[in-house]
């Protein structure tokens, strides 16, 4: 059952559970930036992971090309 104001749902033990989504809510900036950095540190080591299996591979082409 969805109203405008008020949704419910069940949880995990099938209790109805109702969620008013017209309170304002407050929001940390400071949380928001540190999880883009998070995000951003996650990616540079992803993209770092990447760009070294690609080097590895090309090395051990090259040595097995020089054998």
């Amino acid at each position: 059952m969805i109203n405008s104001e008020i949704n419910t749902e069940l949880n995990s033990q099938n209790n109805l559970v109702e969620k008013d989504f017209n309170t304002p809510k407050k929001v940390d900036v400071n949380i928001l930036l540190n999880r883009v950095r998070a995000e951003k540190n996650s990616e540079v080591k992803k993209n770092l992971i990447i760009t070294a299996s690609a080097l590895g591979a090309v090395a051990v082409t090259g040595i097995i090309a020089i054998l």
